[in-house]
Formats: C-alpha cells, sequence, structure tokens
C-alpha cells in the first residue's frame, strides 16, 4: 500500500488508521529563488523530505502545500504568496480535517521561514481547540546538526535564501532545474528590521540572501537532505 495520501483510497485510510494515528503534512511555498533555481524550492525540498521519511518509516504523507507566505518575495516575477492570516486559516483548516478522520499525530515540515509566524498562530489556535492532538514542527533547516555540517563545509550556521546552502539539496534532488552559470548575488550589508518587498529588491536585486550559491554542490546537498532524514526518521520512531 502507498504511504502518500494522495494515491490512496479512503478505504486504504481507514484501515492505516486502526494502527497508526500519524502523518507527515510538507508545507512550501512558491517564490523566487535567485536567477538560477525555481520558484518551488521551498516546497520541493520539504515534499523530498516527507517522501523519504514515508518510505522508511511508513508514516502516511500529506500532499504539500506549495503556497505560503512570501509577500516580500512578490516584487520578483512568478512568486505568489498568502496573505499571513490566509495562511493561517488554511493551516487550521487542513488540522482540523485531519483530526476529524482519527489522526493525532501530525508532524510537519516546514520548508520557507515565511512561513514560521503563520504556521505558529494556527497551532495556537488549533491546539487549544484540540488538546489531545500532537504537532511536531520542524524547520528543515535549523537543526544544530545541520550548523555543524555547512558550518564545515561553508563557514556558516544555517542556509540562506537561494545561497549556496540552500542550492545544495536542489542541485543533488533536481540537477536539471538548477542553473549555476545564471547565478548572481549580494553581499548582505547589514542587518534588516523588516524585509518588505521593496526593501528585498533594493538589497537583494539577484534574489539571493547569504553564501555564492556557486559554492553548492550535489555532494553538500546530499549530505544536507541524509542528516535531516535520519534525524526525523528517528523522532518519528520514538513518537
Amino acid at each position: 500500500m502507498s504511504y502518500l495520501l494522495a494515491e490512496m483510497g479512503w478505504p486504504d485510510v481507514a484501515a492505516y488508521l486502526e494502527s497508526d494515528d500519524r502523518v507527515i503534512l510538507p508545507v512550501g511555498s512558491t517564490e523566487q529563488h535567485g536567477r538560477h533555481m525555481p520558484l518551488g524550492t521551498d516546497t520541493l525540498v520539504p515534499t523530498e523530505l516527507a517522501r523519504r521519511l514515508g518510505a522508511r518509516t511508513g508514516v502516511l504523507v500529506a500532499p504539500p502545500l506549495p503556497y505560503g507566505m512570501s509577500l516580500h518575495h512578490l516584487g520578483f516575477p512568478g512568486s505568489l504568496s498568502l496573505r499571513p492570516e490566509t495562511l493561517a486559516h488554511v493551516l487550521e483548516d487542513l488540522l482540523h480535517s485531519l483530526y476529524r478522520h482519527g489522526f493525532r499525530r501530525v508532524f510537519v515540515i516546514n520548508g520557507h521561514g515565511g512561513n514560521t509566524a503563520s504556521l505558529q498562530v494556527a497551532l495556537a489556535n488549533v491546539l487549544g481547540k484540540l488538546p489531545d492532538l500532537v504537532v511536531k514542527l520542524r524547520h528543515w533547516w535549523r537543526d544544530p546538526a545541520m550548523s555543524e555540517l555547512l558550518q564545515a563545509a561553508l563557514g556558516v550556521a544555517y542556509p540562506g535564501h537561494a545561497d549556496a546552502g540552500e542550492t545544495a539539496p536542489v542541485l543533488s534532488l533536481r540537477p536539471d532545474l538548477v542553473r549555476l552559470e545564471r547565478a548572481q548575488h549580494s553581499l548582505d550589508n547589514g542587518p534588516i528590521e523588516v524585509l518588505t518587498e521593496h526593501v528585498f529588491r533594493q538589497r537583494f536585486p539577484h534574489g539571493v540572501i547569504g553564501t555564492d550559491p556557486r559554492l553548492a554542490s550535489v555532494e553538500l546537498g546530499e549530505q544536507m537532505l541524509a542528516v535531516v532524514t535520519d534525524l526525523y526518521a528517528t523522532q518519528l520512531a520514538d513518537w
């Protein structure tokens, strides 16, 4: 039986729920990722992590949410955004739907930093009403093991936006979608209080924040995906 919800019939889901109430929910975005990367980057990575986890653990994987809070990217063609409150409402509706059918443990893999506030609002609203629902929220790039890996490889603690740390996993997964010959980036020249559409386009005209994307490699990308998959598989097994 498939572990992908979208490929299952409702009797299959009912059978799954007889023995397991866990589900993995990838949340991403559709937004610019520099001159060299696809708009679906933030959906591609958490979806692949979810698929690897489902294959390894047998935990059901829900279809990814491909839209996020990307208002600050709207200065670049193709970027699509939900308002923060819209994203929070969508997530609340999805969690309520899962709960209605008997899911009680939801493992959310977030692929976009701009989603964080809306995710937290949604969880605050839902968990206050459904006290027996348990949600683990994971931002795949934040784990200390990831930080150690990137410090050794690139000299940075975490990936930026469309930089080498974020380019590497996409280069590993879909090299056909990465065009490093087009990559350009601007040096970060200080803190930003509020990252708006206009500030982003002015400060980072190529759409990249962080290290030179051309430092990315397939090998680093696969190491990053493997580190996160191993960690989350352990967390799911112990849950």
